[in-house]
């Protein structure tokens, strides 16, 4: 086992330093993508999670909430988890909740990684609907690099879309920021 991971590990160095791997670029700091974004209508949206039900954004109206495009094999993604996972149980009283998109991910291993991190919150497989609806919000028009992520207030309303990993206090401040929209 130890050596899959050593071999995984140096297989995503390798590929991230020829360029293969987009998520390379997500140590970096995570501006926002685009100032234009803020007061835009957040995508409608349909989602099969990977417990089989569907989550549709018409389900969220009311309640604030950040799209996470994300993947078990992405470092940046990994280092995230723990904090979004501590602040679902802490807003969750307050109606916020994480949705997360695993971005090219494997089905068959992620729910026992999802287990492992501790995550409770609906995560489904990403879709080319979904990364058309959110990629539009991004530099260039698409999602290129994960993880990224796209804040929605209680107003259905876009407040944010950075694209680059984040701290917990980094998503906490967008929680805050989401937590304190009001209601349409």
């Amino acid at each position: 086992m130890k050596f899959i991971k050593k071999l995984y590990a140096t297989s995503f160095v390798a590929l991230s330093m020829l360029g293969a791997v987009p998520a390379a670029n997500a140590f970096a700091a995570a501006p926002p993508a685009s100032p234009a974004v803020a007061g835009k209508t957040a995508p409608a949206f349909t989602l099969r999670t990977l417990d089989g039900k569907e989550l549709k954004s018409s389900q969220l109206a009311g309640r604030p909430y950040i799209v996470n495009f994300f993947a078990s094999w992405c470092p940046p993604c990994r280092e995230e988890l723990p904090g979004m996972v501590a602040l679902q149980k802490k807003y969750a009283r307050q109606g916020f909740t994480f949705v997360g998109i695993a971005f090219r991910d494997r089905p068959a291993t992620l729910p026992d990684f999802l287990w492992e991190m501790g995550v409770e919150y609906p995560v489904g497989l990403t879709t080319p609907e979904l990364e058309a609806a959110f990629g539009k919000f991004m530099p260039g028009g698409k999602i290129r690099a994960i993880p990224a992520t796209f804040v929605v207030g209680r107003d259905g309303k876009l407040l944010d879309a950075v694209s680059g990993g984040l701290t917990k206090e980094d998503f906490e401040s967008l929680v805050i920021k989401a937590v304190n929209t009001k209601k349409p």
